[in-house]
């Protein structure tokens, strides 16, 4: 069975969607962590970058540094994976208007990044990183939104947690269904304990 965004979280109850977009969203990154962790993964992720502008004395801190496994080119990443949000407008990506939303300094040095990747130092765990681009990861997308956004912006690739979700499932990797059962036995102790 696939593993399909729009049918979880846009079932026809905006507040059932919202909530599970919400819970979704404590784990989201985990998830895109997890997939990196499989030798089957065509990105590691080397962690957390932080990215300083030339002058720049506090950066902006990021989600992933990914480094490419076949080319040992790396990337800055972020994750944007909005699913209940504005009316499900941005669940899939298919266009490259749905980026236009988010104007924070941090993602507008994220986008600039993705053309300039040399106009900027990158730490990573500490280190200094050299990077080779950017790449946007998001809930779920259609190919022509990726291409949209590819060109549009520059990305060297773009991913999907939808696509990661189902690639754990496939490849069914040691600890991955502890994990899935060890966070579904925290959220009904929670719900629970109000019983």
């Amino acid at each position: 069975m696939t593993i399909n965004f729009d049918k979880i979280f846009h079932s026809g109850d905006p507040v059932r969607d919202k909530f599970l977009s919400r819970l979704f969203g404590i784990f989201g990154e985990e998830l895109v962590r997890y997939w990196c962790s499989c030798p089957q993964a065509p990105y590691e992720d080397l962690g957390r970058p932080t990215v300083y502008a030339p002058g720049e004395m506090r950066g902006h801190t990021l989600d992933f540094t990914l480094c490419h496994r076949k080319t040992g080119k790396v990337f800055v990443a972020e994750v944007k994976c909005e699913l209940e949000f504005q009316n499900y407008r941005y669940l899939r990506l298919t266009d490259a208007w749905q980026l236009e939303h988010h104007r924070n300094a941090a993602f507008l040095k994220f986008l600039h990044l993705a053309r300039h990747p040399e106009s900027y130092k990158v730490k990573a765990r500490g280190h200094e990183v050299r990077v080779n681009g950017a790449v946007l990861i998001w809930g779920a997308i259609t190919p022509e939104g990726r291409q949209a956004v590819i060109q549009k912006y520059g990305f060297a690739d773009v991913l999907s947690v939808e696509m990661m979700a189902n690639d754990l499932r496939m490849w069914n990797p040691a600890g991955w269904s502890e994990k899935i059962t060890q966070l579904r036995q925290w959220s009904n102790e929670l719900f629970d304990s109000f019983l």
